[in-house]
């Protein structure tokens, strides 16, 4: 039997949500702003507005709170491409959405891609992060793949070696970051588009 969940617990649950996730949002900013390696838990928390003591609280290693950045971003990342592919009635009309809406969301959340980006090149106190990004990229290539497969199986989309495009599509979107970064002026809405009818026309039978 589950233990009865008293109403001074939810609330305490509730607020040490919050807490954390203050602190995760503090972390990116500070990542963002000051780089990897000097986001030490007194500068975010400087940030957050609480003290270093309050970090450790919650988050014992700096290690600790590096995953929880990269679970939290990737899990805000999933929803919002989840949002957008839903509905979709065909693996190309899927694979648009899931590029432009890639697209959009690093155009939306820049400090969110510095962060994990350098969580996922740290040298130090990010292994945890790192092996957890890794397991995520395979999982992700994996099914990548099996969507082109399936495409290939019911026959809308061409003959092509699924890995090979779903390493060359992930390859694609993994350089937007750096490319809207570098030219802010970029038209997001274009871009996208442009991607995703590079990779439809690579996929889709003629």
């Amino acid at each position: 039997m589950q233990p009865e969940i008293q109403p001074g617990d939810q609330k305490r649950s509730f607020i040490e949500d919050a807490r954390r996730g203050q602190i995760v949002a503090a972390a990116i900013s500070t990542i963002a702003e000051i780089g990897y390696a000097k986001a030490s838990f007194v500068q975010i928390a400087r940030r957050a507005g609480i003290s270093p003591g309050l970090i450790t609280y919650h988050f014992a290693k700096r290690e600790e709170l590096m995953k929880q950045v990269m679970l939290t971003v990737h899990g805000s990342m999933d929803r919002a491409l989840a949002a957008r592919s839903e509905g979709a009635e065909s693996f190309c009309a899927t694979m648009r959405a899931l590029v432009e809406g890639f697209v959009h969301y690093c155009a939306e959340h820049p400090a969110e891609l510095i962060a994990i980006g350098q969580i996922a090149s740290a040298a130090r106190d990010a292994e945890a992060a790192r092996e957890w990004y890794a397991g995520q990229a395979a999982e992700t290539l994996a099914e990548m793949e099996a969507m082109f497969r399936e495409g290939q199986e019911c026959g809308e989309l061409r003959e092509f070696a699924p890995r090979v495009m779903a390493v060359s599509l992930i390859a694609a979107m993994e350089a937007v970051p750096a490319e809207l970064m570098a030219r802010p002026d970029t038209d997001v809405t274009q871009y996208a588009k442009e991607l995703a009818d590079l990779f439809e026309f690579a996929v889709r039978r003629a």
